[in-house]
């Protein structure tokens, strides 16, 4: 069995290669690591799966075709996502997968809604990181209280402007 660390480079490896546009863009990895940190301040507070979260920090924009309007990329990345899962690759649960899956298909799309704690700890490590191209994120799109902190937003604020 591999470490789990040689995993998640090897699956980091993946993403970035079949990524197709430039990885230091605004939807690119310095985008993908703000999403992962704040996504796990977040799970601190939320018990959100941290495999899911961290998964979808890499996974959530990989399957972007421009930085622009772009409606159809969580879809296609939850398509990719299904598609390592098949291959063995992510080494994660049925449930996970559903998790991971949903959570990126539907992360751009405001007016879908989860009850499930990791979904809403995904979409909101997303949100969060709107700072970075000059967007205040908007509360009533948060879905977890420790996300509506101001102490929250503060930090996913001083992450953005890095």
């Amino acid at each position: 069995m591999k470490p789990q660390k040689k995993i998640q480079k090897e699956i980091l490896n993946l993403i970035t290669r079949q990524f197709k546009l430039d990885i230091e863009l605004e939807h690119g990895i310095s985008h993908w690591k703000r999403v992962k940190e704040i996504g796990n301040y977040l799970a601190k507070h939320t018990k959100a799966d941290l495999k899911v979260i961290n998964l979808f920090a890499y996974l959530h924009d990989s399957k972007r075709e421009n930085e622009n309007h772009d409606p159809e990329h969580g879809l296609r990345a939850s398509f990719f996502i299904k598609e390592l899962y098949n291959k063995d690759i992510l080494n994660i649960s049925q449930k996970q997968l559903n998790q991971l899956s949903f959570a990126c298909e539907h992360h751009n799309n405001s007016k879908v809604k989860s009850d499930d704690i990791t979904i809403q700890t995904c979409w909101d490590a997303d949100r969060l990181d709107l700072w970075r191209i000059g967007v205040i994120p908007e509360l009533s799109l948060l879905n977890t209280a420790i996300a509506k902190q101001e102490e929250t937003i503060e930090l996913a604020w001083k992450l953005g402007r890095k």
